[in-house]
This record gives C-alpha cells, structure tokens and sequence, in this order.
C-alpha cells in the first residue's frame, strides 16, 4: 500500500486504533479543529511515529519553510511537516492514531488515499475527521454537528447530541477523507464543531473542551479538560466586558439569542463579519 507521501519512522504496533484527524486551513474555525487533535496528543503522552513529504502536498509559495541564519552561516531550515501520532491504551480495548497538520493545497486524493492505506496498516477500526465552522452560534454554546458512513453509525452520533449535517457546497478535504475510510470499509464520521462567527483568534480554549469530550464520549475514553475549562471562564468574562462595550455586539448577541429561542437556527444565515462586530481573541489570551 504506497504511503510514499508520509516518512514513517517505524510502524506502531497497536489494537484496532481509532484514528483521529485534525486539520488546519479551511476547515478550521478558532483553531478548534487542529487544536482538539495537537491537545489530544499532548494530553495522552502521543509518540511521532511519522511525518509528512511537504513537497508531495503543499505548496511552498502559500506555506513557506523557515529558515534560521546566524552571524552569515545557514543554521536550519524548517519545514512546518505535521506529524503521525501513536497512543497505545494497556487499560483501554484499543489504541489511538492521531494526524496534526495543515489542509493538503495539492493531490486531495493522493492525500487521501495514503492516509488511508496508514489506517489500514496500522489496523484503524473507526476514521473520525474534525472541522470547525463559523456559523450564527453564541460564544456561550457548544454545537457540533457531524455526517456518518450509516445511518445506524448516525444514531449513535445522535445520541450522543450530535446533529446531522445538511450542506450543498464547496468542500474541505474531509469529504474526501470520508469516502476514502468508507470505501475502505472503517467505521467513519466527521465531526463539525460550530463557531460564533462574531469571536476571531488563535484559538477558543472551550470549543476545544466541548470537541475533546465528544470525541471522548465516543470513545469511550475518559479525559479531564479542566485545564480547558479553566482558562475559557478566565477568558469568557473578558468577552463579557468586550461585549458590554460595544453596542452594536449587544445588539447583534441579542439577535441570535432571540432566534435561539424561536428555533430559528436551522435556516439561519451568517453575516459579513466587520471590524466593529467581532472580538479578537488574541488581545485577551497570554502570548506566552
């Protein structure tokens, strides 16, 4: 199976891994989506078992290496590379596979293709996909969507509190990925976790939490994401005080409240974000 497109260091011995993808780029609203996968890594003491060729998926013009030149001597040059990541479970049924990296600008299917032939060697029983969208949601909510490969897999999506996805449009590579798994026979979802189009930034530490307990709950793992938890209501009161500054925010928040309540949601449309209606969450977070 060629996998020529990833250098593996040395193939993981594990247990009917879940593999878990989290991609940057378009499909990544506030970082939630490449952000569950890297705190999931970082969380459960993840081992690089492998990385990506950069020259085979990405296009150096749109995302370029570092470099690092000291006193006129060439030091380094680093290639943003995104990694392949084991977690073996001795007390858990089986292990995880992890994928951090960017949203491939070349060869989706390539992509694809190889990402699913390291699931099928490495024995992966279920494919899950995380994106992040911005959408007509309060800053105070946690909605996440999803599509499956069955309906009896979509039920058990549903009762978890996962709503099913309707979309016509233009895609991410998550589609693709998607079909890849399911043509591969594994157990595959995408998960959509919603974003408050009003709220831009690094990243959003409780959208985070929310995503890494459902894909916990699904799972079957248990996770405490009280570190998450902990800074979202440091940084939440500071939205708050953002929020009662501004006007035309408290106007915009009082919309969506009032259509939350009317279940008005389902054919709700997002707004053209402009400077005055949206929080930068960057200027409340520690840069360190």
């Amino acid at each position: 199976m060629d996998t020529s497109g990833f250098e593996i260091r040395e193939w993981p011995v594990l247990r009917k891994p879940a593999m878990v993808v989290g991609l940057g780029g378009w499909g990544n609203a506030l970082n939630v989506a490449k952000g569950t996968a890297a705190y999931l890594v970082r969380r459960m003491g993840a081992s690089l078992f492998g990385t990506l060729r950069m020259d085979k998926f990405f296009r150096f013009d749109e995302s370029r290496p570092t470099v690092n030149i000291q006193d006129g001597l060439m030091a380094s040059v680093q290639f943003s590379r995104g990694g392949l990541f084991a977690v073996k479970q001795p007390g858990h049924e089986r292990d995880l596979v992890l994928i951090v990296t960017e949203e491939p600008h070349l060869s989706w299917e390539a992509f694809a293709e190889q990402l699913i032939n390291v699931a099928r060697i490495t024995n992966a029983s279920e494919f899950i996909s995380l994106g992040s969208l911005y959408d007509g949601v309060l800053h105070t909510d946690a909605l996440v969507s999803g599509f499956a490969g069955s309906a009896a897999h979509l039920e058990e999506l549903a009762a978890l509190g996962i709503r099913p996805v309707t979309y016509q449009g233009p895609s991410a590579i998550h589609s693709i990925l998607h079909l890849k798994a399911c043509e591969g026979g594994i157990k595959a979802s995408s998960l959509w976790t919603h974003c408050p189009y009003y709220l831009e930034g690094t990243s959003h530490p409780g959208l985070i939490a929310a995503t890494t307990n459902v894909v916990c709950r699904i799972l079957g793992l248990t996770l405490d994401t009280l570190d998450l938890a902990q800074e979202w209501e440091r940084l939440k009161k500071d939205i708050q005080v953002a929020i009662e500054e501004n006007p035309k925010l408290q106007k915009l928040i009082g919309e969506l409240r009032r259509a939350k309540v009317r279940g008005a949601w389902a054919n709700r449309s997002v707004p053209h974000r402009s400077g005055d209606k949206v929080i930068r969450l960057k200027d409340f977070q520690d840069p360190s």
